[in-house]
């Protein structure tokens, strides 16, 4: 695959994301009822989004390689 097509394909899952990320903050934000949700976790959610967009997760198998370990 030459870089032009890989990047392309790179820009198309992160706009997929994208649109995964709004959909989800717009169930967090207005679709849940809040006696479903604590507000703790309902913050715990919104971090982890935050920390989502931010690059700062480790993806699950490395978790679970650890865990291995």
């Amino acid at each position: 695959m030459s870089e032009h097509v890989i990047l392309q394909e790179l820009k198309r899952l992160r706009e997929k994301v994208d649109r995964i990320e709004k959909m989800l903050e717009y169930i967090v934000g207005s679709l849940l009822p809040e006696e479903e949700m604590s507000d703790k976790d309902r913050e715990a959610l919104r971090e982890a989004l935050e920390e989502h967009r931010k690059g700062e997760i480790i993806p699950l198998e490395e978790v679970l390689k650890q865990l291995e370990e």
